[in-house]
């Protein structure tokens, strides 16, 4: 864990001084994510509607009121610290994306392993729900392993690919360098597949360290790549359940029962509701890109086909490495693939999983 910032432990002194040890009807949470306000759903839904949402339900139906700190965008953690910043109370409660964690999150980012799934933000969440119900091992590994309590999930929208090349055949891709995040690296195939994030985007691909990213359409224009990259191909990777909300454990067990059962309400309510901004994203980050001048189409069935088939080893030696580690991989990858196809999905390949 990187160290703290002189401002950011003087924030953190000032909100514990104002915390309910010191006033027993004021509950005060520190929250945060590593990605800015606004840029991403989870991001935006968690700064303009559950932070007011908890404030308001809380202040309306107990005695307390709630004074709520954001520290995002780096401010305390980044994208690959808030996990641990949760987990020690640096933040009360921590807005992580899971996909930066293919090691300590394995488990959780099992909706990366099956590439080509839903495009529907609003299929994916409900589909991974159920999931998380069915299989509450997903749930416990937080409070077990890493001192948080789980209180929701969501996603992030459909993955596509921008580059600063035009391509339309699988084989297109073949000699060029392509970028992603953790697990998602694994679905480059054909290309050079290179790690990074889309905080280094826009320099990288300016300067030729590589040449696309895997992104949402909305994130392509949102941090400007359009600018370095003018195509952008509709792959329908797939909206990922990569997204959780989670509180530090010893913060929950000071908090009264009617709290925990608003902070629970309230996030389980949030996964639906960025799966709208998600889905809204997506559409309105196409028509975007379009005004813009970016060279946007959608992939043939036959690249599809092509990308997916050369995929087609990839979900089942992610399940036999969630097996090794104790974990119910197969089942709980078979049962999230089936929930999607009850709910409409058709896959270009329907990957088999032992």
């Amino acid at each position: 864990m990187r160290k703290l910032t002189y401002t950011t432990y003087i924030a953190v002194f000032l909100s514990t001084l104002l915390s309910g040890q010191a006033f027993s009807d004021t509950i005060s949470l520190r929250v945060g994510s590593g990605h800015p306000i606004g840029l991403l759903a989870y991001t935006e839904t968690a700064n303009q509607w559950w932070v007011p949402e908890v404030k308001r339900r809380i202040e309306e139906r107990t005695d307390h009121t709630v004074n709520i700190q954001e520290f995002h965008a780096g401010q305390v953690a980044k994208v690959t610290e808030v996990l641990e910043a949760t987990e020690t109370g640096i933040l009360d409660v921590g807005f992580t994306s899971m996909i930066f964690y293919p090691s300590k999150a394995a488990f959780q980012t099992f909706t990366l392993y099956l590439p080509f799934s839903s495009p529907s933000a609003a299929v994916t969440v409900k589909a991974a729900k159920a999931t998380y119900e069915k299989f509450p091992e997903l749930t416990q590994e937080f409070e077990e392993r890493y001192n948080q309590v789980y209180l929701g999930g969501t996603c992030a929208e459909n993955y596509g690919l921008g580059t600063n090349f035009a391509w339309s055949d699988f084989s297109d891709l073949t000699g060029h360098k392509i970028a992603g995040a953790g697990t998602n690296l694994e679905w480059i195939a054909g290309a050079t597949s290179v790690a990074s994030n889309l905080n280094e985007a826009y320099q990288s691909i300016q300067s030729g360290v590589y040449e696309g990213y895997l992104s949402a359409s909305a994130w392509w224009h949102l941090f400007k790549l359009n600018e370095v990259a003018p195509y952008f191909t509709k792959v329908d990777f797939g909206a990922q359940f990569i997204h959780v909300v989670t509180i530090n454990k010893n913060v929950w067990d000071s908090l009264p029962t009617e709290v925990q059962d608003i902070l629970r309400e309230v996030s389980e309510e949030w996964g639906e509701v960025t799966a709208e901004v998600c889905d809204r994203n997506d559409r309105e980050g196409l028509k975007k890109l379009a005004e813009l001048g970016v060279e946007v189409r959608d992939i043939t069935p036959e690249a599809k086909t092509a990308w997916s088939e050369a995929l087609s080893e990839f979900p089942q030696r992610m399940a036999d490495d969630l097996n090794a580690r104790g974990y119910r991989g197969s089942e709980v990858m078979n049962f999230y693939m089936d929930k999607l196809e009850e709910l409409g999905h058709a896959w270009p390949t329907r990957y088999s999983i032992d």
